[in-house]
């Protein structure tokens, strides 16, 4: 995926987001979290990043990317589940040596496409960083509130420019209410539960 600083971007938004962190921080050990957070992170950055996009910003437990084709966008939402699934699995075998995350993580993954514009910015220990605006990235922040657990989903304009060739009738609009004074934002559900792996169990840990 191509940048012009002067002319920003146009795409699709996601960001990866890690359910019920601040709880997870609160129950471990302080010394543990950077890497369990790197570890079930990376796996959607290396989707994003096999399918054209680009991950331009991380924010505690979350990250930021673009896409700019539909089919690639659903594409990375199908390798994030399959890797959560596996990550899920090896923690379910390992349990003791993830006592704040025994069951494994969840996670919420948004999408919104529109128009981004591009600076610079620069601190002494990052060094000098692209800054990424945009409302379709304010839209994705504020639909990945909905609902609970695992979950995709998809905003209007993403929906409107390709995504909804992947969704299942039914699976939308829905709406969410915003803080006072934002408007109530609609969004649609991108069903990936047939991706995870249902076990002898009967554990699916997407669902």
């Amino acid at each position: 995926m191509n940048i012009d600083t002067n002319k920003g971007i146009k795409g699709f938004a996601i960001i990866v987001d890690i359910n019920s962190y601040a709880k997870m921080v609160s129950d471990s050990k302080a010394n543990m979290m950077a890497q369990f957070t790197r570890d079930v992170l990376a796996g959607g950055i290396r989707a994003v990043e096999e399918q054209g996009g680009i991950v331009v910003g991380f924010m505690g437990d979350a990250f930021l990317g673009f896409l700019s084709e539909s089919e690639n966008v659903f594409s990375s939402c199908l390798s994030i589940a399959q890797d959560l699934n596996n990550q899920c699995e090896y923690i379910s075998n390992n349990y003791e040596a993830f006592p704040f995350s025994p069951q494994g993580p969840s996670l919420k993954i948004a999408i919104e496409y529109g128009h981004f514009d591009i600076s610079d910015i620069t601190s002494k220990f990052l060094g000098n960083q692209k800054l990424f605006a945009g409302e379709a990235i304010n839209y994705a922040a504020r639909i990945s509130a909905a609902e609970s657990g695992n979950r995709c989903l998809i905003g209007p304009q993403a929906y409107e420019n390709g995504l909804k060739d992947y969704i299942s009738r039914g699976d939308g609009p829905f709406s969410i209410e915003g803080k006072q004074g934002e408007s109530i934002c609609e969004y649609y559900r991108l069903n990936l539960d047939d991706i995870w792996i249902e076990r002898e169990s009967e554990e699916s840990y997407w669902s």
